[in-house]
């Protein structure tokens, strides 16, 4: 029952993040997320669940709801009262929605924070297998979330490879007998669809896959300074690294991607192309998505390094992923 209500929790933050921020039924997410979230925390939610689900919440509540509202934008709605004419009824009601609300948005925010904080050390206390087992289940938890995800991402693979043999043979068939291109098939599927529709499915594949990579540690590393460093070095050098840079920067992406999508699909945004695929929001979506579960992968790298940098010697050899390399005798130290 507590996964199921870390599950509530999770869904409720990605309903917050697609709302209109002037509507109510955003104080009735923000609602859910919390009574939910205090009853993962009482009836033991799964460590991975609950974990996502403290990130996932905090953040999404932090830049997704009326409380996120800055002096600036307040600002900005102030001056669209004053010059529109058409439409100014409304910018005056959201206005009026948003003003009460700026003297007390910074101390909720805080209070907020100080909820999500206070659940997840509430968490490694009541954790009956002790914290930094706790921690561990939760990490390998995380991974294997990015794993199944990466992994069903690469049989995007497939369709991609269809449609890139179906353009080829269209255009040659093309050669032989241009009136093809009048046929409801060619409309349907015309070239410009194809090659749309490839580099859509080649960045799904590639966004929903980062996060695997990095559980893998598949990614990039400057070896020649990494190969001379001894195992906690390496594990300090990625707590830091996912706690001061990856996460922070994920947040940027998620919150500024999720702008881009949602206004893409407010406008009804599509492809240049006159032929081109519609609802180009679906794409753009995928952006945030797909740095949500990268930014997983880092809370889960983060907190195998602290297991291995301050838990018992006895789960080194689990937690020590990010510490080793196989490749230096540096790997037996981890």
């Amino acid at each position: 029952m507590g996964t199921i209500l870390s599950l509530i929790t999770i869904a409720a933050a990605a309903v917050i993040v697609v709302l209109d921020p002037t509507s109510t039924l955003v104080f009735v997410a923000l609602g859910v997320i919390v009574v939910s979230h205090i009853g993962a925390l009482l009836l033991r939610a799964g460590p991975g669940w609950f974990v996502a689900a403290t990130l996932l919440g905090w953040s999404s509540i932090m830049f997704s709801t009326p409380l996120a509202l800055t002096v600036t934008q307040l600002n900005q709605l102030r001056r669209i009262v004053r010059r529109e004419r058409d439409g100014w009824q409304e910018a005056q009601a959201t206005l009026e929605f948003f003003e009460p609300l700026v003297n007390y948005a910074t101390p909720l925010l805080i209070a907020l924070t100080v909820f999500f904080v206070v659940t997840a050390l509430l968490a490694l206390v009541r954790a009956p297998q002790g914290a930094h087992r706790y921690m561990l289940d939760a990490a390998n938890g995380l991974a294997k979330t990015c794993v199944k995800v990466g992994s069903l991402a690469a049989f995007l693979f497939l369709p991609m490879i269809v449609i890139i043999l179906y353009d080829v043979v269209q255009r040659k068939y093309l050669g032989w007998d241009p009136s093809f291109t009048s046929t409801w098939m060619y409309e349907m599927f015309s070239s410009t669809r194809l090659q749309e529709m490839q580099w859509h499915l080649h960045a799904v594949l590639f966004l929903m896959a980062l996060g695997y990579g990095y559980v893998r540690d598949a990614h990039v590393r400057i070896e020649l300074v990494r190969d001379t460093l001894g195992s906690r070095s390496r594990a300090w050098i990625e707590l830091l690294g996912a706690l001061l840079f990856m996460v922070p920067y994920c947040y940027v992406v998620i919150e500024y991607g999720n702008e881009n999508a949602l206004r893409a699909f407010h406008i009804g945004e599509g492809s240049d192309a006159l032929t081109g695929l519609d609802h180009r929001f679906i794409i753009k979506g995928f952006l945030p998505l797909g740095f949500v579960f990268v930014a997983l992968a880092g809370l889960s790298a983060a907190l195998k390094s602290v297991v291995y940098l301050f838990g018992p010697a006895s789960m080194r050899a689990e937690s020590g992923q990010y510490a080793g390399d196989t490749h230096t005798p540096h790997a037996a130290e981890a």
